[in-house]
């Protein structure tokens, strides 16, 4: 769940992917996207230090590239928990049962959409639309997307969930759930371009 500033380097055969993808553009800018595709599975997540080393690959600024990052809701930050929780949130799915998924996920997880479990196991999130507006309240899971999340198939899912964690909701009852950090990093990258 921590954040670093450490400077990140690719292992050798990542490096020669994203150089290869890279010498496909004209612009390097425009492999922004893939690159942090790159730096996110060779490191879990998108932290500072992946923000950097995204901005050095691409000849960008760290704004830019926190930018690219903050907007896409779908790449995985220091503040995520091991399991995203993703819940739409627009008017399709609010109208299906979005609330009632919600409080469904805080009666077995103790969570509330921004926060992450005490452990760092679970977080929760409202997003904007899954492109499954027939099929409400749309979710994702770890990037694995669901539909009708209420009720039975939204228990069966925790309790899936829960057992890949050897967890049962005992384990967060009572807990303080922590507030997701999404504040915005300090990234400092020495601009040679």
């Amino acid at each position: 769940m921590n954040s670093t500033t450490e400077e990140r380097t690719l292992p050798s055969a990542a490096q020669a992917e994203a150089d290869e993808l890279l010498a496909e553009f004209p612009n390097k800018k425009s492999a922004l996207l893939m690159i942090l595709r790159i730096v996110e599975r060779e490191f879990g997540m998108i932290d500072d230090g992946g923000l950097a080393l995204a901005a050095k690959l691409c000849e960008v600024s760290p704004a830019h590239v926190l930018g690219m990052a903050s907007f896409y809701t779908h790449f995985k930050r220091p503040w995520h928990g091991k399991h995203r929780l993703m819940v739409c949130a627009t008017l399709m799915c609010a109208l299906g049962g979005t609330k009632q998924a919600l409080e469904q996920i805080h009666r077995t997880l103790g969570l509330r959409p921004g926060e992450i479990t005490h452990d760092g196991v679970f977080s929760l999130e409202k997003v904007e639309c899954l492109a499954d507006c027939d099929r409400p309240p749309a979710m994702q899971v770890n990037f694995k997307h669901h539909v009708k999340m209420h009720g039975e198939a939204l228990d069966r899912l925790l309790a899936e969930l829960l057992a890949t964690e050897k967890k049962t909701p005992a384990d967060y009852e009572n807990q303080t759930p922590i507030k997701m950090n999404a504040a915005i990093p300090i990234v400092s990258v020495k601009q040679d371009m």
